[in-house]
C-alpha cells in the first residue's frame, strides 16, 4: 500500500535588527494553496515532485514564502501556521509529513517559529507519523525542532544551488524511515561560533565533498547548520547535525570531529570584505572594467532595507564615472518615475529613507530611461518577479530603483532596462554572494564591500542582547 505524504511550508528569514516587519503582503509574492490552478505549482515543488516520482500518495497544504526582513507580524504568522495545520488535519491520516521550511523565521512573540510549527504538527499526527523538513543552512537549530522531527536536512551549498537535490534526499530518507528500514538518530555538535561558510570556494568546497563522502554505512545524512548571524536568539550559531541509523556513538563522534574542523577554519570560509574607502580606491586604480562591488551590509535578502546610499555616494565623491547601481529599493522613487514617464527629466531624492543606517538620501537630476511594470531577474533557480523597476540616468550613472525588496541576483535587472554593463567602470549590487552565479561572466573582479548598514560583515558591531556566550567572534576561545 502506498504511503501518504503531506507537504506544505512557511518560509522566511528574520533579521532581529531590521526595521522592516514582515506582513501578509510579503508572503503573497509566493502563496500556493491546494485547489484550482495552484495545484500544478504545488506539485512542481521539489518535495512533492520527488514523492510523486516515487509513487507516493501526496496531500497538499499551504506553501508560502516571503523575502527576508525583520520579525514576522504575530497575527500573520499565526494565521499562516493555523491554515497549514488545518490543511494537515483535513488530510489525516498520513504516514509522512514533509515540510519545506527556512529555519531562520522569528515572529513577534515567537523566537522559534519552526520549532513551534513542528511541535504543533507532532501533537496532531502523534508519535508514529514520520516528520521531516528541509531547511536553509542559515537557520537556528532549536531543541523544539529536533525533538519533534524525525529527519532534518539543510541545503549543503551556499549559495543554495542544491535545494531540489536536498529536498529529494529528505523524501527518500523519510520513506525509508516510514518503511522501518532505518531508525534515525540525530547527533548535534554546537560549534560555538557565528561565521559565514561559502561552499563555492575553499576551504569549504573540499569540506563539503569530504562530508558527502562520509554519508555511508550507518551515517545517513550530515548537515552543517551555518546559523543566521543576525538573529538575536539564545540558540543562534553554527552546529553540525549527523543522522545515523541507530548509531548514536558514531553520530556524536563524527559531529564533534566535523564541528571542531569548522571551528578551526573560522574566519577563513567567506570571501574577504574590503573597507569602503579601500574598495573605491581599488576601483579607481584598476586598469580594467567593470569592477563589481557587492554592498553586503544592505543586502535585502539578509533583512536590510536595500536603500542605503553609502557606496554610491563614495564612488561619486571620489570622481568614479560610468557607474551602474542597483537594485535600490525605493518605492517612492519608482512611483515618481512612473508618474513622470519615460524620457522625463526631474530632480529626484534617491535612497536613504528606511532607517538611520540607510545613510543620507542623494539628490540628483535624472532622466527616466526606462520603466518595467512586470520586471524579473534571473537566478540559478529560475526567474523571480521584481515588481515595477525604473532606470534613472544621471549623466553616466545609471541607478535601477524597484518597489520589490529582493537582493540583486542577475544582470537582467539592469540590461532589461537598457543599461549596458559592459560600458561601466563600476557595477554596484545589493547582494553579499548570490550575485556571483549570474554575474561571473561580466565583471573582471568583484569586491565585497564592508560599508555601514543593517547587515555588516562584523556581527560583533550589532547590539546583541540575547545570544548565548561564549561565542566566536564575540569571544576568542569559547571552548577554553
Amino acid at each position: 500500500m502506498s504511503k501518504r505524504l503531506f507537504f506544505g511550508g512557511i518560509e522566511t528569514e528574520s533579521n532581529s535588527f531590521s526595521p522592516l516587519p514582515i506582513g501578509f503582503g510579503a508572503f503573497e509574492t509566493h502563496m500556493l494553496r491546494p485547489g484550482g490552478p495552484q495545484d500544478a505549482a504545488l506539485r512542481a515543488e521539489p518535495i512533492p515532485a520527488r514523492a510523486l516520482a516515487l509513487g507516493l500518495d501526496v496531500a497538499y497544504g499551504l506553501y508560502t514564502s516571503a523575502p527576508p526582513g525583520g520579525p514576522v507580524r504575530r497575527d500573520v504568522y499565526e494565521a499562516l501556521r493555523d491554515e497549514l495545520l488545518a490543511d494537515l488535519k483535513k488530510n489525516m491520516p498520513v504516514d509522512i509529513v514533509a515540510y519545506s521550511l527556512h529555519g531562520g523565521m522569528i515572529a513577534q512573540g515567537y523566537d522559534d517559529c519552526e520549532g513551534d510549527l513542528l511541535a504543533r504538527t507532532r501533537a496532531i499526527v502523534g508519535p508514529n507519523v514520520k516528520i521531516g523538513a528541509v531547511l536553509d543552512p542559515h537557520s537556528h537549530f532549536s531543541s523544539a525542532m529536533y525533538d519533534n522531527a524525525d529527519v532534518l536536512l539543510c541545503y549543503r551549498e551556499n549559495p543554495h544551488v542544491d535545494i531540489a537535490e536536498r529536498s529529494a534526499e529528505l523524501v527518500d530518507l523519510l520513506v525509508r524511515v516510514a518503511a522501518g528500514e532505518v531508525k534515525p538518530k540525530s547527533s548535534i555538535f554546537d560549534c560555538r561560533m557565528a561565521d559565514v561558510f561559502q561552499t563555492n570556494r575553499e576551504p569549504m568546497q573540499s569540506f563539503v565533498k569530504r562530508m558527502c563522502a562520509l554519508e555511508q554505512g550507518s551515517v545517513l545524512s550530515i548537515s552543517i547548520v551555518h546559523g543566521f548571524r543576525r538573529g538575536d536568539l539564545p540558540f543562534m550559531g553554527t552546529k553540525v547535525l549527523v543522522i545515523t541509523d541507530n548509531d548514536e556513538a558514531r553520530g556524536k563522534e563524527l559531529a564533534e570531529t566535523l564541528g571542531r574542523e569548522l571551528f578551526a577554519m573560522r574566519g577563513t570560509a567567506a570571501m574577504p570584505t574590503t573597507d569602503l574607502v579601500d574598495a573605491v580606491a581599488q576601483v579607481k586604480a584598476h586598469p580594467k572594467a567593470p569592477i563589481l562591488l557587492a554592498d553586503m551590509a544592505d543586502n535585502p535578502d539578509c533583512g536590510a532595507p536595500g536603500d542605503s546610499t553609502y557606496v554610491l555616494r563614495a564612488l561619486m565623491d571620489a570622481g568614479v564615472t560610468r557607474i551602474a547601481f542597483g537594485a535600490m529599493v525605493d518605492p517612492l522613487a519608482v512611483q515618481f518615475a512612473c508618474e513622470a514617464g519615460v524620457g522625463a527629466q526631474l530632480t529626484m531624492r534617491i535612497g536613504g529613507k528606511a532607517c538611520s543606517l540607510s545613510g543620507d538620501p542623494i539628490d540628483l537630476d535624472v532622466v527616466v530611461k526606462a520603466i518595467k511594470t512586470d520586471a524579473k531577474q534571473s537566478t540559478s533557480l529560475g526567474p523571480i518577479p521584481m515588481g515595477t523597476t525604473a532606470a534613472l540616468q544621471a549623466g553616466d550613472v545609471d541607478i535601477v530603483v524597484t518597489n520589490c525588496k529582493r537582493q540583486t541576483f542577475g544582470p537582467d535587472i539592469f540590461t532589461d532596462l537598457g543599461v549596458d554593463l559592459s560600458a561601466k567602470k563600476a557595477i554596484v549590487v545589493k547582494s553579499a554572494q548570490h550575485y556571483r552565479v549570474m554575474f561571473k561572466e561580466i565583471f573582471v573582479e568583484d569586491i565585497v564591500v564592508d560599508a555601514p548598514g543593517v547587515c555588516p560583515s562584523d556581527v560583533s558591531k550589532l547590539p546583541f542582547k540575547r545570544i548565548t556566550r561564549p561565542l566566536w567572534p564575540f569571544d576568542e576561545n569559547p571552548f577554553g
